[in-house]
Formats: C-alpha cells, structure tokens, sequence
C-alpha cells in the first residue's frame, strides 16, 4: 500500500502550526507501520519532513503510482489533478452560504472545495459529529463519513528549563488568535488580571484575517512569541498555571479546539468558553473550568479560581495518562490504517472479473 498525501502549503515554511502537527504526526504515524506515505505539497524540490517523511512536488502525483491519495483541508482537493484512485478528504469544518461568519472572504472558494470533495472523494474524514450533521444536512448521505478527532503525542519531553521570567502567575494562550473577539476577551483578561498573571501566546495573530485591522491590538501587557518549534511548546506547556480556550464564536462546530488536547496532555489546567466542543475533556478529567459565552465576569472569576485552586497533581497526572491512552495520535493513525486497506480491498474487488 502506497500513500499520497496532498498539503496545500509548503511542509517546511513554518514549525509549530497544528496543521503541521498533525501532518507530521499522521504521515510519521503511517510510516512507522511500515505503509509507504509521501506527502505531496506546492513545493519545487524533493525534501524530508520531519526527518523521515519523503516529501515531493505536486508534479509527482500523477507518477507516484499511489495506491490512495489522502487531503489535508479544504483547498488540497484543488490539487487533486487527474488521480483517478480512492481520495479520502479531510476538512475542520463545514461551511454554508452564511456560517461560519469569519470565513467571509473565503466563503465561495470553501463552498467549491466542498462540492468537489462531494462529487469527487472516496470518504470524507471530519473530526466532529457536529460537522457530520451539517454535511449530511447540505450535501446529502451519499458521501461516507469517518470521525477521525484530534489526537496528541503519545510521548512527550521530559520537563525542562521554566521560559517564564516573571513571578507573576502564568497563562498561556496555545494556537492562532482566529477572531477579533478573542482579541477583546484576552485584553480584559490582562487588563483585571494584571496585578496577579501574565498572557503568553504561542501563535500567530489572525484577527486581522477575520475582521477590521483596528480590533486586532494586544493589550501590551500580553506577550506574543509567535510560532515556536513543536518541542519547546512543551516547556511552555509545563511550567504555565492555565491553558486559555477561547471560542471564535457562538457555534459549536466552529470550535474544535486542538489546543485542549496539548493542555491536558501536559497536565495544564484548562480554562475554556462554553461553546467549545472539546470541553467535554475537561469534564472528563476534571482538570479546569468552563466559562459562559462572552461573559467578561464570569471569566474573570473563573481564572482567579482556577489559578487560586489549582488542581492537585493527582489530577494532572491522572488527565496526562487519560489523554496519551485514549486520544494520542496513535488512536487515530488506527483509524485511517483500517480506512485505507478497507479501500483498497474494495477497489482490487470492483475491478476483479472471474
């Protein structure tokens, strides 16, 4: 069994984004099986990805003879040339003629995607059942859907040197800033916060990409370190108080949130907005706090608390070894293992003639 997998981006441009992340833990995962996996990516040369992962142009599709071929979001199915093999796609999230609002600029050119993606692929991989709801809401049941969700490592470093300076608690905001709302609550936070903890991401500002230029300013008390090589999060992850959650919005299926799965691996405790559909994790494992949607005070009270009353290290532990046995990536590369000989099984059976 060969693997293509399509990449809308250059693999190596950038070292932490969790489309990366998630790549590099998929195409390693398949590899380490022993399944041949190249990852195909608008690039000029052939490279390695993660030091073991074959990484080739896009010109390679159409000559590496695979025996699927496998996208990664919505616009990787733009480059699906003429393959004529089984194609799994995988998107985040569905998108209609007027949600989510923050994809306005792009709206037309996802709805396209998709609409390709349903006339074209073999199965559709979503991460949530509420995206599944809404594809089979606008596109009918004619397209097989497997939920494949986040995952995370398995293994992670052992803890190293604390990168926080100040002696002031520390929260940390995990991922791209992807709404201007965000902007507005984590102000507030360093704004009331001030006097007892600091704001750190590690992430790249979007908010100007999903809104006005003039809503997406940091309150200067917060520092941004931008994005940062994929082990060193870890010692952020270690050595923070709380791990900040913040919804893009009001809709559930736009808020599977990646980051909580990170937190909880390192034993962080969580402080997440209602309608983030990954909260039932932190139910689970008991390991933070929910706060109502948009509600200033009741987020404010509710990080005094949790970086007042952290959870004992019975807890955090207790979580760590939850989310490594139940939801490291491994759980998910046994999904798509079991996908792609199922596929190719019956594709050898389609085209047998007795």
């Amino acid at each position: 069994m060969k693997v293509g997998i399509l990449f809308h981006k250059n693999p190596l441009a950038e070292p932490s984004s969790i489309d990366l992340i998630r790549l590099r833990a998929i195409a390693g995962g398949l590899i380490r099986r022993g399944i041949s996996t190249e990852v195909l990516a608008p690039i000029d040369q052939e490279g390695i990805l993660d030091g073991s992962i074959p990484l080739f142009p896009l010109h390679h599709l159409m000559k590496g003879r695979y025996d699927i071929i496998k996208t990664s979001y919505h616009f990787s199915i733009e480059l699906i040339q003429d393959y004529a093999g089984p194609v799994v796609s995988r998107i985040v999230r569905v998108v209609d003629d007027r949600l989510p609002e923050r994809d306005e600029q792009w709206r037309k050119r996802l709805i396209s995607c998709q609409q390709q993606i349903s006339r074209r692929s073999s199965v559709l991989v979503l991460n949530n059942a509420e995206n599944q709801s809404r594809w089979r809401r606008f596109y009918g049941h004619g397209l097989p859907i497997i939920l494949v969700p986040t995952g995370c490592p398995m293994q992670i470093p052992e803890p190293r040197k604390n990168p926080f300076h100040q002696k002031k608690r520390n929260i940390l905001f995990l991922g791209s800033i992807a709404a201007p709302r965000m902007i507005a609550l984590m102000n507030a936070m360093a704004d009331r916060l001030e006097h007892m903890a600091n704001i750190h991401i590690i992430g790249l500002n979007k908010a100007r990409w999903y809104g006005m230029a003039d809503e997406s300013t940091l309150h200067p008390s917060i520092t941004q370190h931008g994005e940062i090589r994929e082990e060193d999060t870890w010692d952020y992850l270690f050595h923070a108080d709380m791990g900040l959650a913040l919804a893009t919005g009001p809709h559930v299926f736009d808020n599977d949130l990646s980051k909580i799965y990170n937190y909880l691996r390192g034993g962080l405790p969580v402080l997440s907005e209602s309608p983030v559909l990954n909260n039932d994790l932190i139910r689970q494992t008991g390991l933070g706090r929910i706060f109502q949607f948009g509600n200033v005070e009741d987020l404010i009270a509710a990080s005094v608390s949790l970086l007042e009353n952290p959870p004992t290290l019975e807890r955090r532990n207790a979580a760590m070894n939850f989310m490594s046995t139940d939801h490291a990536w491994e759980r998910r590369i046994d999904i798509y293992e079991k996908l792609f000989k199922k596929l190719i099984t019956e594709q050898v059976q389609s085209h047998h003639y007795p």
